[in-house]
Formats: C-alpha cells, structure tokens, sequence
C-alpha cells in the first residue's frame, strides 16, 4: 500500500462511493451531495476502477453492495467522519437563540416520564430549539447515532456499540397495575395471587421482557403472559379491559394511575429497578447543543 499515490486519487471519489453506498440510490446520494446524478454516475464509474469492483448492484429495490462495497463503507465512513472533524470549527451554541432541532430516540415509557419536563425546560432555556422524537426501530434501522441523524438515544440498551458513551439518567423500581374494580385483588399481592393471575408484558421488537420470569424462577414459580404488547402506552389499557396483571416502571405506573382508575401495588418478589441511560456518540463530544441537551435531560429526570 504504500507505494499508493495520492496525488493522483480524486478523494472526492471516497465521499461518493460512502453516499452511494449507504442510501443505496444514485439519486438520493446526488440530491444528498447536490450534484446531478450523472455526476454521481461518472463518479462511480472511476471508483470502479480505482477500487477493481462494482461496489453496488442493482436490484429491485435500489442498489446493494458488493461484497467489497460493504467491507468498504466502515472504513470511509471513519475516514469521513475524521476528515469533517479535521476541517470543522465548532460552531457557537447560544441556547437562548438557537434554532436547532434536537433528535432523540426513545420509547414511548421514556416519553411518558421525560417529555413534560423536558418541553418545560426548552421553553425556558431555549425556546427557540425544536425537538423530535424517534422511535427505538427507526433508531436501529438507520444507525441513527453513528450517522450523526440522531443526537440522544434515552433507554435501557443492552450493549453500548463501540465509539458510543452513555450515563445514567434515573434508576426506577417495578410496580404492579391492576384494574381499582380487580375481584381478587384488595391492597397487596401475595406470590401466589401474583402467579394465579395472568399477566400483560411488554414486547419490544417481539420479545417479552424475562427479568420478571428470572425472578420468579429463582422461587421456583412461573408466570403465564396472556397478552404480549408491543408499546408501554397500550399496557393500562389491557389492564383496564382484564384481570390481567402488569409489572412496569413505577414512573409509568403512578403517571397511569394518576389518569385512570388504576390501582398501583408493590410487587410480592425482589425485582432490580430499570436504569435508564442516555447515550450519544463520541463524535458529539464537543458539540455544545448535545451537551446542552444531556444536561437538561439529567435535570429532567431529577
């Protein structure tokens, strides 16, 4: 490699093929890049030659790579990502005038405990900011955060993907919903009245959450999930509609009960309380509005 001569690359070519490769379109990477397509065309046309490869294939539903594109796009992706920093001034960010319009992954349990708070705390230390909010699927089909679309991802992830950081947002306890007219349930919950009754849990991404199973497990019991859904909103309302039991956040639970003719219990078992993380890139490190934001999504949470 290292006989290599740069001074005849056109590294231009690299920005192209990394567009290219990751919108899967000749036409979204021109209006990307704000060329023509043809641009990008002649473009690719070189990089095929450059590289001894295709690099993408057409199929019926854009462009995919070839076995050397996606081996490729890690690397040009870093590189990219390098480069912009190299050349970059950070920008000024004065959140009293700042029109910035934060993104944030998150489920819709997180939106229900942090949302009010953090729209209070915009208003009043940067009303001029907007906010969007991102579902937990989108995040993950797009790599939000390493892409740079998305500024926050607020959650319980199970693995920190590399050149990611997080820090804990709130610890919450688990507690118990039933219905305030429920037969058989007055004011606490036995193990035994806990595991006779059937149960509503959340299933994100189509798995339900097995830290309640574990700790029945370890008493020797089980459980029987009668309803497996797939948003934390729609919970109360299984519960409403059943003699079903849920087990979730105590944030959820009392913000539930608090609308709804809900009663919350304490659960009959040790259950380990949920952290809640936020997480963010390196890259972001020394952007001031993501700093901005995770500090008050800290206060949010308090």
């Amino acid at each position: 490699m290292s006989d290599v001569n740069l001074a005849a690359i056109d590294l231009n070519l690299l920005n192209v093929v990394a567009t290219v490769l990751e919108v899967r379109s000749a036409t979204k990477a021109a209006a990307k890049l704000h060329v023509t397509q043809s641009a990008v065309s002649n473009a690719m046309k070189r990089a095929r030659e450059l590289f001894g490869d295709p690099l993408v294939m057409r199929e019926a539903y854009g462009l995919a790579p070839t076995a050397r594109g996606a081996e490729l796009l890690p690397s040009l992706r870093a590189w990219l990502e390098e480069a912009r920093r190299l050349v970059s001034k950070a920008p000024m960010f004065d959140p009293r005038t700042s029109t910035r319009t934060f993104s944030v992954a998150c489920s819709d349990a997180v939106a229900i405990a942090l949302l009010q708070p953090v729209l209070r705390l915009l208003k009043r230390r940067a009303p001029l900011t907007r906010l969007r909010l991102l579902t937990l699927d989108r995040l993950l089909a797009g790599d939000g955060l390493a892409r740079g679309e998305v500024d926050l991802l607020i959650g319980i992830p199970p693995v920190l993907p590399p050149g990611h950081e997080a820090e804990l947002v709130y610890r919450d306890p688990l507690e118990c919903i039933v219905r305030r007219d429920h037969p058989q349930v007055r004011s606490k919950l036995t193990l035994s009245l806990y595991t006779s009754l059937p149960h509503v849990d959340l299933a994100l991404f189509g798995a339900t959450d097995d830290l309640v199973d574990r700790a029945l497990a370890r008493h020797g019991k089980a459980r029987e999930v009668t309803i497996a859904l797939p948003h934390f909103a729609s919970v109360p309302l299984a519960v409403l509609e059943t003699d079903c039991v849920a087990t979730i956040s105590s944030r959820i639970a009392r913000a539930f009960a608090a609308r709804l003719p809900l009663k919350v219990l304490e659960p009959p078992l040790a259950l380990e309380p949920i952290e809640v993380r936020q997480v963010w890139h390196r890259r972001s490190e020394t952007d001031a509005a993501v700093t901005f934001l995770r500090a008050l999504v800290r206060e949010a949470a308090g």
